[in-house]
């Protein structure tokens, strides 16, 4: 506080009289209220004026001040020096406002200020219409933080549609590709075909050149047992020679392909049972007769696949 000295000499008996008062003790943050001083003046007296410039104790601003004014009343026998400040707060709390000393002996009383915060349920509060400020979430009002986590909540909301809309349309649009999918046709090779790569693996093993004749002479039996169980549909594989002979004369099949069947199947018994030895020309002839049964027994334009 800087102080301005101001001397009145006055032609009458000393008295004097002095007072700072506020508009109110209690207030809302941000209400501006006044705050005055008074100073009645008798003759011969000096006093020391106060000066505030941007506050009257820390807390409380200063919104506006007047000049210093003297004022005759008819009631006063002496003139009074007054000064207005228009003053607020910003925080909210209890300030006190120290006595003005105006001399050593001359001071004012003490005066107490309450700031009280604006709560929602005050009915004095002052009506806002600011837009939600931007900041940390204490600088906010209820209202600003209700309205704020309701957008949040509302953002939220919008992000979960548009990803299951987004999973949404992946997924139909796998179906849609999965169906579009050129499904490859499963390949299906003929049954003599098959028989007959059997044989050709078979030839290249040179089983019965190493002397393995009934290994030999049973694969030819069960390639061609299988080749003609699948042909003829008849369990071949269960049945004994003479049985599948009966069978494919049952159906017709033509004499001299059963007869080299029969060549076939009971040669290879004989040497199965060991009935019999086998020479080469026999050997390289059940091979001959194997491969020309199936070729003669072949179903012709037979489909590949399906």
């Amino acid at each position: 506080m800087k102080n301005l000295t101001l001397i009145f000499l006055f032609l009458s008996t000393i008295s004097f009289s002095q007072k700072a008062s506020l508009e109110k003790d209690t207030i809302l943050i941000g209400d501006q209220i006044k705050f005055t001083i008074n100073h009645v003046l008798g003759c011969d007296y000096q006093i020391e004026w106060p000066i505030y410039n941007n506050s009257i104790v820390d807390g409380i601003e200063i919104i506006k001040k007047s000049d210093i004014d003297t004022l005759y009343d008819h009631d006063q026998e002496f003139p009074i020096i007054q000064q207005q400040y228009i003053i607020t707060s910003f925080d909210s709390g209890t300030y006190t406002i120290p006595p003005i000393f105006f001399s050593e002996s001359v001071k004012s009383e003490e005066l107490i200020l309450v700031v009280n915060t604006i709560t929602v349920n005050d009915s004095t509060k002052m009506s806002d219409h600011s837009p939600l400020l931007i900041g940390e979430d204490e600088d906010l009002t209820t209202e600003e933080l209700d309205k704020l986590n309701e957008n949040k909540r509302n953002r939220t909301m919008i992000i979960i549609v548009i990803v299951l809309l987004l999973i949404a349309i992946a997924y139909l649009v796998y179906k849609y590709l999965q169906r579009k999918e050129i499904i490859k046709p499963k390949v299906i090779v003929p049954i003599h075909v098959t028989a007959l790569n059997k044989l050709q693996n078979l030839k290249k093993q040179k089983l019965w050149q190493k002397g393995e004749l009934k290994e030999y002479y049973s694969e030819i039996s069960t390639i061609i047992r299988e080749y003609t169980e699948l042909r003829f549909v008849f369990n071949a594989l269960e049945l004994p020679t003479s049985d599948i002979l009966s069978e494919l004369k049952k159906l017709k099949v033509e004499k001299k392909i059963i007869e080299s069947l029969g060549i076939i199947l009971k040669r290879a018994d004989n040497i199965k049972y060991a009935k019999g030895l086998s020479l080469e020309d026999e050997n390289k002839e059940v091979m001959e007769l194997s491969v020309n049964f199936i070729k003669k027994t072949k179903i012709e334009n037979e489909r590949i696949s399906k």
